[in-house]
């Protein structure tokens, strides 16, 4: 049903859409050209042409966007410099400059909105968002396409709520929604029918096909493919070959077997479309699948050679120059932003103020204002008694959890030898160091709010939402300290059982929920005591992962040291680069993975850092207890032996370390997908005492 769908809207498409390419219509704008005066119609000539050749040849593009902004500016039109630069931005982006890029569309952009020009203002945030898309900067993108289809419903301006719709679908997809892609790109494919956008209907085609692929129905995504291909010939738009292309060799490849040919026969295609077209993205993805398709079938000499493209693309895309500048380019513009802000708000607030000083003065008595700030202090104050209790209490449950350890540790005196002891609540104190880590974080910074609480409310006259804000903050502080001292109390009390009844049953577990919690917890401590520290964390999950049967509570506090181990790793690398005044090149990186194995009987997690590295003689020593290679005061030298007792002994896996000094290191961890029949029977006794607890319930 999906197919004979598919096949019907693109039957209803290539019916009613465009019938000729769009060749003809820039031939024709070049020919007018030749005789146009240099005045305001030439200007908007050298748009409309610049704005035809966008998707097929860029420099072009760029070559007439300049012409027109000189132009324009000679002439002093400024709705026509408007256009030019808005087009030129769009050259720019397509070339791959995307400093220059987003320069002139940021320029662009706040002409229009000086200028209030609605079909303008649209297309500059359209060119803005198609920036970010390409970027992989979904967030921004989704919001300057909204922006752009407020102003196109508002304005009417179908030609414009053409491309956005599409555009929308687009990031989408990127995002892996894919039902709402699906939702945006049909209604775009259709728009592009009523208005004759042929280069619109060929690259939402492209795109429905990738997201039907991914939606794992290969049938229709091939005729959504084909049919892009078919109408993008016709109008030599050599960017949706590209992307149609390129689907058609990744759906090859996906499906394997005797259709590996076709994977690289349409790769190729696609990459000639881009090189073609001078689309660098396309030329990009399409020698990164060649490299990894002929790396696939050991064909060394051809994947080097893709490889290689792929290399020089991506750095005449993203090297550190350029992002840098768009970075650059970004926070002057956030700047703006804010500026304009704070502008607007003293604005309002000075509004607000006149208009409470008239209301004062003509009917509120001072009286009453007196006696509502009375009453304001007076609810101030009890909310801080309640606060002040409630962190008493909370600090009262650290002191019972401290308390519980101490009486944990008595009990291992008598059942333990000396040693033992020593050894267990030397890993009990470096298990709780991380709750207490956050504890005390966030008991810091109440105390600063509850200074300033006290700051606000002496002021003569109070400031409502302010109080209300801070007393949001505090609450909200109360919250995270109640939570890790109960995470603090479980570490003690699962401690405390397995010294009496051993290991808890495996139960099956989200591991790569259990995955992102342990590194964003890491990551949240490191920086909460160096506010400085920033570091790129990088998740390849799979999602066909499943439940894994583990020991939540100890898997966690194993996830949880490996990750801290990493982000330390990274940040004393940071700190020895800013030492040696070298160029600020390094970017800490910590990557976590989780994949099933070959053999389908375990899972593997992978925690990989770009930090300093480990001697390869110190290699063999890291899992022993009390060994450690941090400095005194920083490390116990427990937490990757606790770990290895944890992977070893409770879950029956294993633990090892990959590492080249001052380069990387990966740790390993391996861990049986399916329960043992002990196991199981322990599953079936707990499911059944549950069972029994609500029948009694009842």
């Amino acid at each position: 049903m999906t197919t004979f769908c598919a096949l019907f809207l693109c039957w209803f498409v290539s019916t009613f859409g465009p019938a000729a390419p769009p060749m003809g219509r820039t031939d024709s704008l070049r020919l007018a050209l030749e005789t146009a005066p240099a005045d305001t119609a030439r200007v908007l000539l050298l748009t409309q042409l610049a704005f035809e050749l966008t998707q097929t040849d860029p420099l072009a593009t760029i070559n007439y966007g300049k012409q027109a902004l000189k132009l324009a500016q000679q002439l002093q039109f400024r709705r026509g410099e408007g256009w030019a630069l808005v087009r030129l931005g769009s050259g720019f982006r397509e070339a791959g400059n995307y400093p220059a890029a987003l320069q002139i569309s940021l320029q662009g952009l706040r002409l229009a909105e000086a200028l209030r020009d609605p079909a303008l203002l649209g297309r500059a945030l359209n060119a803005l968002g198609f920036f970010y898309w390409e970027q992989g900067n979904s967030r921004p993108a989704l919001a300057y396409f909204f922006r752009a289809k407020t102003v196109a419903e508002k304005s009417h301006n179908v030609k414009l709520l053409t491309r956005v719709m599409g555009n929308i679908g687009n990031v989408y997809e990127q995002l892996h929604q894919l039902d709402s892609a699906l939702i945006y790109l049909k209604q775009g494919f259709v728009l592009d029918a009523r208005e004759h956008d042929l280069t619109s209907e060929v690259g939402d085609a492209a795109m429905l096909g990738n997201v039907y692929e991914a939606l794992g129905n290969p049938q229709v995504a091939q005729v959504y493919y084909r049919y892009s291909i078919r109408r993008a010939r016709s109008g030599r738009i050599t960017f949706a070959l590209c992307r149609a292309y390129l689907g058609e060799a990744r759906l090859f490849a996906r499906l394997g077997g005797a259709r590996a040919d076709s994977a690289l026969y349409f790769a190729k295609q696609a990459l000639a479309a881009g090189q073609q077209g001078r689309y660098p993205k396309g030329i990009l993805e399409a020698s990164q699948f060649l490299a990894a398709a002929y790396a696939a079938r050991r064909d060394n000499a051809a994947a080097f050679r893709y490889l290689t493209l792929a290399s020089t693309t991506r750095e005449n895309l993203f090297s550190l120059a350029k992002m840098a500048q768009v970075q650059a380019l970004e926070l002057s513009e956030r700047l703006r932003e804010d500026e304009l802000a704070d502008q607007q708000r003293l604005a309002a607030a000075k509004r607000r103020q006149l208009a409470l000083v008239a209301a004062l003065l003509a009917a509120v008595p001072l009286l009453l204002l007196l006696w509502r700030n009375n009453r304001l202090k007076q609810q101030a104050n009890q909310q801080l008694y309640t606060w002040s209790r409630n962190l008493a209490a909370h600090r009262d449950a650290l002191r019972k959890a401290l308390a519980d350890l101490k009486t944990a540790q008595d009990q291992l005196m008598r059942r333990e030898k000396l040693a033992f002891l020593g050894e267990l609540t030397a890993g009990i104190a470096h298990e709780l160091q991380n709750p207490l880590n956050f504890v005390a974080n966030f008991a810091g910074v109440s105390a600063e709010l509850t200074a300033e609480l006290h700051a606000e409310i002496s002021r003569p006259v109070l400031d409502r939402q302010a109080l209300e804000a801070l007393a949001t903050d505090v609450q909200l502080n109360q919250e995270k300290i109640r939570q890790h001292g109960q995470r603090a109390s479980a570490i003690v009390k699962t401690m405390l059982e397995h010294s009496r009844n051993g290991p808890a049953p495996r139960l099956p577990t989200d591991l790569n929920a259990l995955v992102e919690e342990a590194l964003t917890l890491a990551y949240q401590n490191l920086c909460g005591s160096d506010h400085a520290f920033h570091a790129f964390l990088h998740t390849r999950l799979d999602p066909k992962l499943g439940l894994v049967p583990v020991v939540a509570q100890d898997l966690s506090r194993v996830l949880l040291n490996v990750c801290a181990n990493a982000l330390y790793a990274v940040r004393q690398r940071a700190l020895a680069a800013t030492a040696a005044g070298g160029p600020a090149s390094y970017e800490p990186t910590v990557v976590v993975s989780t994949r099933r194995a070959a053999s389908g009987h375990a899972v593997e997690i992978r925690v990989r850092d770009n930090g300093t590295g480990i001697p390869k003689k110190l290699q063999a020593k890291i899992f022993q207890p009390f060994f450690t290679t941090k400095p005194p005061g920083e490390g116990t030298g427990l937490g990757l032996s606790l770990s290895y007792g944890i992977v070893t002994q409770t879950h029956g896996g294993t633990l090892t370390v990959a590492s080249k000094e001052g380069q990387f290191t990966e740790l390993t961890i391996s861990l049986p997908s399916e329960a043992t029949g002990a196991e199981l029977t322990d599953l079936q006794s707990i499911q059944q005492e549950k069972a029994v607890a609500a029948e009694d319930v009842g």
